[in-house]
């Protein structure tokens, strides 16, 4: 049996382009013990990916030269050798950017929810989706009924469920996110309130517009100056979770940090960075209160999916461009 993997050839410079990876074939060897063979079925395309592509190791470590791109996924079990899991049973963890997996069975957590798709646990509940925008939104930055929430980056995967969460939590939302399209579809698809698009409004403009008495929670993904032009304009007591900056990960070695952040002393506002894996614990509450959701239809997950291992490369380069709506995932 064939394997085909993207690895990385050359660390890239400045933003990702597709001549910085290379398809790969191999031939997969024989299960030893306590492992399984898995089909990847979905990869999910994440923002961290990109800053494990640099030589200085981030928070998620390091790609390797010549090593599969990572990416968590889910995937059918082929053979298995692991107790507890057995052939044709679906399951999450890490994958690499590759059709196959060969790895020890303790590896994956085995998926046993009938009523909804394997790839839920991408998306709505997906660790590094739903799970990041709950922990975000109500443990870190404890939305309540009444406030006014702004989300940057609100039509990407984060994005979305954060605008969902915060409006099922009976929070007014303000969505920020590039093109007439995406604000349609923050309005119109995901209910908020209200959406301002960067290409071509003057937020701060529109935020004093749209939030008068000043914003409660920031929900920040993007960085840079966005999160000065929103920092401008907390209210008093607000809360700025700082999620993401996939503004600044094409060149980490010069990350630009708030000019404005006196004005969270000023208006005795707090601002909290966070992982979701500190709030492990709250997961099975997490997923039981989305699954509940879904379940009423109170919230979605929209997606893009793009076919091919070979797209790989383009699929990242679509995350990091913005050039995607809801989840984005690769079915190799």
């Amino acid at each position: 049996m064939q394997n085909r993997k993207i690895v990385l050839a050359r660390r890239p410079n400045g933003a990702p382009t597709e001549s910085d990876f290379k398809l790969v074939e191999e031939t997969i060897p024989e299960l030893s013990a306590d492992q399984v063979l898995l089909q990847t079925e979905h990869l999910s395309i994440d923002a961290f990916i990109r800053t494990m592509l640099d030589a200085d190791p981030g928070h998620h470590g390091v790609t390797d030269i010549d090593t599969p791109v990572m990416a968590l996924g889910v995937a059918r079990v082929v053979q298995s050798s692991f107790d507890g899991l057995n052939q044709g049973d679906m399951v999450f963890g890490p994958m690499g950017a590759q059709t196959h997996v060969l790895a020890p069975g303790n590896m994956y957590r085995k998926l046993d929810n009938p009523d909804v798709p394997a790839r839920s646990y991408l998306g709505a509940l997906g660790l590094t989706t739903g799970l990041t925008a709950y922990a975000g939104m109500v443990s870190v930055g404890e939305v309540a009924e009444g406030d006014t929430v702004v989300v940057s980056a609100a039509a990407g995967a984060v994005g979305s469920m954060a605008c969902q969460i915060a409006r099922i939590q009976g929070a007014r939302v303000i969505g920020i996110a590039g093109g007439a399209d995406k604000v349609d579809y923050l309005v119109n698809r995901l209910g908020c309130a209200a959406g301002i698009d960067y290409k071509n409004d003057n937020v701060a403009e529109r935020l004093a517009e749209l939030a008068p008495d000043g914003v409660n929670v920031f929900f920040d993904n993007v960085g840079g100056e966005l999160l000065d032009v929103v920092l401008d304009k907390i209210a008093s007591g607000a809360r700025v979770v700082i999620c993401g900056a996939i503004s600044q990960y094409n060149d980490m070695s010069t990350v630009r940090g708030p000019a404005l952040y006196l004005r969270v002393a000023e208006r005795n506002a707090s601002m909290r960075g966070f992982t979701v894996d500190r709030y492990a614990a709250e997961f099975p509450k997490m997923e039981a209160d989305i699954s509940t959701w879904l379940a009423e239809g109170k919230l979605e997950m929209p997606e893009t999916v793009v076919e091919g291992i070979e797209q790989f490369p383009k699929a990242l380069g679509m995350l990091m461009s913005g050039g995607n709506t809801g989840k984005l995932l690769v079915a190799p």
